[in-house]
């Protein structure tokens, strides 16, 4: 969804709302892949703040889908997602802040809202995804999900470093 800001830039101190309408599908992030399922309805409400700044903001919830981070299984999750952009105008286009640097979700006189929305979805991602908090995860060994069914394999991981000491206390076994 794109907004014009040229009929709400030449209305100083007034305020204008949209209802808010996503285009994005799925993302990658890294270097996996993630599917919006559902979006709920929000306003996006554009302010001008004077004759020289372009306040944006929305608040909304984003049900996503993606794998587990342990079992790989798909789990389906939210991110809350709220935008509180003030921005500077100048003859009814959006002036680059040379401290920030380009704004991703401005091109000349419209307001990319999807670009908005990834944004703050990235923003407010969760480190760690899990199925549930005591995801037991993939066995190293065979590859099953050990949350569906145990498989007995021993998944000892030894250091590497004590490697060497385990191979000096083999040598040095006595022999019956």
């Amino acid at each position: 969804m794109k907004i014009s800001i040229k009929d709400i830039t030449s209305l100083p101190d007034q305020s204008k709302k949209f209802t808010g309408a996503v285009d994005i599908c799925d993302f990658s992030y890294l270097g996996s892949d993630f599917s919006i399922n559902h979006i709920e309805p929000f306003d996006v409400v554009l302010s001008m703040i004077g004759s020289g700044k372009l306040h944006i903001t929305f608040d909304t919830k984003c049900s996503i889908l993606g794998q587990c981070d342990r079992c790989l299984g798909d789990v389906t999750f939210e991110v809350p997602v709220s935008a509180d952009e003030t921005v500077e105008v100048s003859e009814g286009q959006v002036v680059t802040d040379d401290d920030i640097g380009p704004y991703s979700f401005v091109d000349g006189e419209e307001i990319d809202i999807d670009e908005l929305i990834l944004n703050e979805i990235l923003v407010n991602f969760p480190a760690k995804i899990l199925c549930q908090d005591d995801c037991k995860g993939i066995c190293p060994v065979c590859g099953k999900n050990r949350n569906i069914e145990p498989c007995g394999c021993d998944d000892t991981v030894l250091d590497p470093r004590m490697a060497q000491f385990l191979d000096v206390f083999n040598s040095f076994k006595e022999v019956k």
